[in-house]
């Protein structure tokens, strides 16, 4: 989905749009799409360029005795990036722009390691279990859905949103926002 974008703002979303593309990928291991970004496109920009993506992670071990790493992002960006994507999703299906704040979960992120192996964290599960039933009857949008597909749902009476990504048919991000939440959060 390409949504019109002035360069000042498209620019200096570029690095993030690259860290998003890395965070993502870096989970994508059983999808033949994924796979080929992550040998074709991210190893390679690692390489020429690897004290930037350091900057993307932090190692924090490994669990399953060995076999999987534990990598710390930052939140507070890749939230940043999964709004402007939710934000751009909208004004593409609606020709308007979304001004309410926008909660953002995913399954992918876990809250802690213990006895070896990583630990989900609950109150997410929960909400993405409410939020896959919610988008259910929606229609599953996306031209290369190999890739990147999505669901929305606008609620226009009740100015409510919600959306749902899925990257590699692996990495799954659910968004929402609505003028009720935003009166609750002040």
């Amino acid at each position: 989905v390409t949504v019109p974008s002035c360069d000042r703002h498209n620019s200096c979303k570029s690095k993030d749009d690259e860290f998003l593309r890395s965070v993502i990928l870096m989970t994508a291991e059983n999808s033949e799409a994924g796979k080929h970004q992550f040998f074709q496109k991210l190893c390679r920009a690692a390489t020429r360029m690897p004290h930037v993506y350091k900057l993307f992670f932090a190692d924090k071990g490994t669990v399953a005795k060995g076999k999987d790493r534990v990598l710390q992002i930052d939140r507070k960006r890749f939230d940043s990036c999964i709004d402007h994507l939710v934000r751009a999703i909208f004004f593409d299906a609606f020709k308007r722009k979304w001004q309410l704040p926008i909660s953002i979960v995913s399954p992918n992120f876990f809250s802690a390691i213990a006895s070896d192996q990583i630990v989900p964290h609950q109150p997410t599960g929960n909400i993405v279990e409410i939020s896959r039933q919610f988008l259910s009857a929606e229609p599953i949008r996306g031209e290369n859905p190999e890739v990147f597909k999505y669901r929305l749902r606008y609620d226009e009476v009740n100015e409510g949103y919600a959306f749902a990504a899925i990257f590699y048919d692996r990495f799954e991000v659910y968004s929402f926002s609505s003028r009720e939440l935003a009166k609750a959060a002040v």
